[in-house]
């Protein structure tokens, strides 16, 4: 399960993410849809919301992500994340870490597949109503898995550079759809970096960059952002955006170009993406790739940030 739009998507990026926000609390949503001029595409969805706490004037944040997946319509994955971060303010750095013990279910519908002992020799075709003869194969599975991860920023001036670690599956849960066969999730590793330039009071330049590998596999999605400011407010800030991104695999083939554009607007921000497939696969899709939709709402903060004291004057 993965995301053009990682950046907003912050809980599935980094669990230190949880509460990483100016705001009491916050909703949010993504939804992708990928190669669907294929047979069987896949499509991912996600909701969920975190809260920002301030007992003992300590930071703390606990949120809540759902997280559903469906491959080919025959392989659906659900995961219920608890998401739990603290946030520390060591001189001028700000420091988030985080943590998601999540509950996986992953179910497969065999009625959506056919196996060789399911031919129907009275009618020369299969029969996935048929006994399949496969007894030590499961449906569905339940599993725990854990992730963590680290987030670090500082402003300098006009220039707000962020970085982040996240590391997913670190017990290595067992998958297996198989009777007692093992196949264990290795654990995955992302880093995530971005920088916000003020260039100017209503133009401001975005760089994100994101690196994921697991194995054998890797995932780098790049990209730059442009961002005018339409005006400003107390809590918010009214802008439009639009950039490029590219996906791709160090000592791999190019994957993807992605067109981005959205908005901020009051308490929401909305963000639209298009993957154009570059890769072999484009002569089956026709070039096309995926499209995504990201959705987040904000509450204003209730915290004060400033101190004011009356003083008379003689």
């Amino acid at each position: 399960m993965h995301f053009s739009q990682y950046y907003l998507s912050p809980l599935t990026l980094n669990p230190a993410n949880t509460g990483n926000y100016r705001g009491d609390y916050r909703f949010f949503g993504n939804y992708r849809s990928q190669w669907r001029d294929l047979d069987k595409g896949y499509n991912t969805f996600t909701a969920g919301g975190d809260v920002n706490m301030y007992p003992n004037n300590f930071n703390i944040s606990p949120g809540l992500l759902f997280m559903s997946d469906k491959s080919s319509l025959n392989l659906n994955v659900t995961k219920v994340i608890p998401s739990f971060a603290i946030h520390l303010k060591p001189g001028a750095f700000k420091v988030h870490l985080g943590v998601q013990p999540a509950v996986v279910f992953k179910a497969i519908d065999f009625y959506k597949h056919s196996f060789p002992e399911q031919m129907n020799w009275n009618t020369g075709g299969f029969d996935n109503t048929m006994p399949n003869s496969e007894p030590n194969v499961n449906q569905r599975t339940t599993y725990f898995d854990l992730n963590a991860g680290a987030v670090i920023s500082r402003k300098f001036g006009k220039v707000e550079p962020e970085i982040g670690a996240a590391w997913f599956h670190i017990n290595q849960p067992n998958e297996s759809l198989i009777g007692n066969k093992s196949n264990r999730l290795p654990v995955r590793t992302t880093y995530n970096a971005a920088i916000s330039i003020d260039a100017t009071r209503s133009f401001i330049v975005k760089l994100h960059s994101m690196y994921g590998y697991t194995t054998k596999a890797n995932d780098w999605v790049s990209g730059l952002h442009f961002e005018y400011v339409v005006s400003r407010g107390v809590f918010f800030d009214n802008s439009v955006f639009a950039g490029f991104m590219w996906r791709d695999g160090f000592n791999s083939n190019a994957d993807a170009g992605i067109v981005t554009a959205g908005l901020n607007w009051s308490h929401y921000t909305l963000g639209f993406s298009y993957d154009i497939t570059m890769s072999e696969l484009k002569t089956s899709v026709n070039s096309k790739g995926a499209y995504e939709i990201a959705l987040i709402w904000r509450a204003k903060s209730s915290r004060l940030t400033k101190r004011v004291i009356p003083c008379e004057r003689y």
